[in-house]
């Protein structure tokens, strides 16, 4: 059962509105500067009165903060008795006492709570307990505000993510020698000869480093994804490890066989000679491994990127000498 309570913080807000009417009236020295003025419910419940003029919105009282971003650039942090809790819930927006949401804006509805104003809305405060439970929440009431509740922004570290998906960091096309035997069914290595590994289609979000920003609500993350190693496997057709091996930093992305003398390694990434020693089709994986860092708000930290995977076939056969006498 939903109770009805009436808030004191509303009717602050209110008075406090009035106040700085009576107030911008009485200063007839003040040029005068079109503005359009709308009172907006705030997170804590009070009432602030924002007026759009030329060059922006500016704040009764309040102006630039001279750090040039407007005041807007801090993410929002909600907490409960010492703790951090999300800032939204399926009750609303967290407001420092409660999660709000509108009720309704008809004023033939819960005419007890509306009392004698004729504007705004009637909003429910669900206390953070009631988050998980039923809807609408026992121990919720319904109060009276100018206007809708505030609703929060996302986190620097939602932004972050938004970033790292833009980008589609992925492994790339593996480059190998042999050639795949899929793109060159002709194609066949020799044993005991090195193989050099590397990723053919390089791009952004194959090799890094790769870039991108997200923003919202005056908020701006960038992140930056690099490629911090591709781990390399070979499998036989009975599924048994022929090789492994681990091209990090510099190395990682490989360098693309350039036709010289096939019995020398790869000078990044590879299996040497000792590790190309089962004949038949064998299968080569290249698993990509990234590393994100982002920054803004005030905030850095690291995404964790799932693990990219490629593989494709190779065939490998054995050299003979035909001795003929």
């Amino acid at each position: 059962m939903l109770t009805f309570k009436m808030r004191n913080v509303s009717v602050r807000g209110v008075v406090a509105t009035a106040i700085f009417s009576l107030l911008a009236t009485l200063l007839i020295d003040a040029p005068a500067v079109a503005a359009e003025c709308r009172d907006v419910l705030q997170p804590d419940g009070t009432v602030k009165t924002i007026c759009e003029e030329e060059g922006g919105s500016q704040e009764p009282g309040g102006g630039d903060d001279g750090s040039g971003e407007g005041g807007g650039g801090a993410p929002r942090v909600c907490e409960l008795e010492g703790r951090e809790i999300p800032c939204s819930s399926e009750f609303g927006a967290w407001d420092g006492y409660c999660y709000v949401r509108v009720v309704t804006d008809d004023p033939n509805v819960h005419r007890d709570v509306w009392g004698n104003h004729t504007d705004g809305v009637i909003v429910e405060c669900s206390p953070f307990d009631c988050v998980g439970g039923p809807d609408p929440c026992p121990g919720a009431t319904l109060d009276w505000a100018p206007g809708p509740p505030a609703q929060p922004g996302p986190s620097a570290e939602e932004l972050a993510r938004r970033a790292v998906a833009s980008m589609q960091l992925t492994m790339g096309q593996i480059g190998s020698t042999p050639p795949s035997s899929t793109s060159d069914p002709n194609a066949v290595g020799s044993i005991g000869l090195p193989i050099w590994l590397w990723i053919a289609d390089r791009a952004e979000n194959t090799v890094g480093p790769i870039t991108r920003t997200a923003s919202d609500g005056g908020l701006s993350v960038s992140a930056t994804g690099t490629l911090d190693r591709v781990e390399w496997t070979l499998l036989s057709a009975s599924g048994a490890t022929v090789g492994a091996i681990t091209c990090d930093g510099p190395n990682a992305p490989g360098t693309p066989y350039d036709g010289r003398n096939s019995a020398e390694p790869s000078p990044t990434c590879g299996f040497g000679a000792d590790l190309n020693s089962s004949p038949g089709n064998l299968t080569l994986t290249g698993t990509a491994y990234w590393v994100v860092e982002w920054q803004g708000g005030g905030q850095a930290g690291q995404i964790d990127v799932p693990a990219q995977s490629n593989s494709t076939q190779i065939r490998i056969g054995e050299l003979q000498a035909l001795v003929q006498n």
